[in-house]
C-alpha cells in the first residue's frame, strides 16, 4: 500500500480502519503570546500557500521524519453525515463539508524515526477557518468527546463505518486543545487512531498516529510546541 493510499484514508487525521482493508478529555493551555493575540480583528484566515509553508519537512520535529503532500487528502465525494447528533463535530473532522468550513488545507505524512519500515505513517493537517469558528468548532469537540462514546457514520462516497471514542488528555500547547482515540469496530486487534487537535488561533493542526502501544498517549508536546510556533509565525505575517 502506497504512502498516499495509507494516510488518505483518513479524514482530517481518521483512518477507516479495517472495514476499509487498511486498517478528550480535554486540555486548554494559553501561550504568552497567541496567534490570536497577533492577527488583527478579522483577519483572513491563512492561505493554502501558507499552511503549506507551515508544515514540518524531513526532521523538523524531534523523533519524527515529515513529507509534505501535494494531492488532496479529501476527496468531493466524503461528505460524511452521523446517526448520534452529538458526536457530529467529531465526524465532520472526516467530511469534506463539515459545518464549520475549513478555508484552506494542507498536509504532511508523519512518521516515527523508530517505527517499522513497513509500519502505516501518520499525518499532520493544517486547516484555517473563518473568525471564530476554529474556537467554536474546540468547543464542540470538547463538548462532543464529553458525550460520544460510539457512532457510525456514513459517506457519500459509499462507506459507513461504525467507530468508537475515548479521550484521552491532551497537550498542554496551543490556544486550546483535545485528544482521543478513534476506533473502528471492526479494527484489527481492537486497536485505532490517536488524533490531536490543537488550535493556534483560526488555524487547526490535527495529528494522527496509529495507536501502538497498550496505553496510547496524544502527540508529544514536543512536536505540538514546534508546529503552534510555526502557525503562530505564519499569522503574524500574514
Amino acid at each position: 500500500m502506497s504512502v498516499h493510499s495509507a494516510v488518505r484514508r483518513v479524514l482530517m487525521s481518521i483512518v477507516r480502519s479495517a472495514a476499509a482493508a487498511a486498517t478528550a478529555a480535554c486540555s486548554s493551555a494559553a501561550t504568552p503570546v497567541t496567534a490570536e493575540s497577533q492577527r488583527a480583528p478579522g483577519q483572513k484566515p491563512l492561505t493554502a500557500a501558507e499552511l503549506t509553508d507551515a508544515l514540518p519537512v524531513d526532521a523538523d520535529f524531534p523523533g519524527f521524519t515529515a513529507e509534505p503532500q501535494s494531492m488532496s487528502l479529501l476527496e468531493a465525494e466524503e461528505v460524511v453525515t452521523v446517526d448520534n447528533a452529538a458526536c457530529r463535530p467529531i465526524a465532520d473532522m472526516m467530511s469534506v463539508h463539515p459545518k464549520r468550513p475549513r478555508e484552506a488545507m494542507a498536509w504532511a505524512t508523519l512518521k516515527a524515526n523508530d517505527a517499522p519500515l513497513r509500519a502505516a505513517p501518520g499525518s499532520v493537517t493544517l486547516t484555517s477557518h473563518a473568525d471564530d469558528d476554529a474556537q467554536v468548532w474546540m468547543r464542540e469537540l470538547e463538548d462532543a468527546l464529553a458525550k460520544c462514546n460510539r457512532f457510525t457514520a456514513s459517506s457519500e462516497r459509499g462507506w459507513t463505518h461504525r467507530f468508537q471514542v475515548k479521550p484521552l488528555p491532551s497537550v498542554t500547547v496551543g490556544d486550546d486543545s483535545v485528544a482521543y482515540i478513534l476506533t473502528s469496530v471492526l479494527a484489527p486487534g481492537g486497536k485505532g487512531n490517536v488524533i490531536t487537535v490543537v488550535r493556534t488561533g483560526g488555524t487547526f493542526a490535527t495529528y494522527l498516529m496509529n495507536q501502538d502501544a497498550d496505553r496510547p498517549s496524544a502527540i508529544p508536546a514536543s512536536i505540538a510546541g514546534r508546529q503552534h510556533k510555526k502557525l503562530q509565525l505564519a499569522a503574524a505575517e500574514h
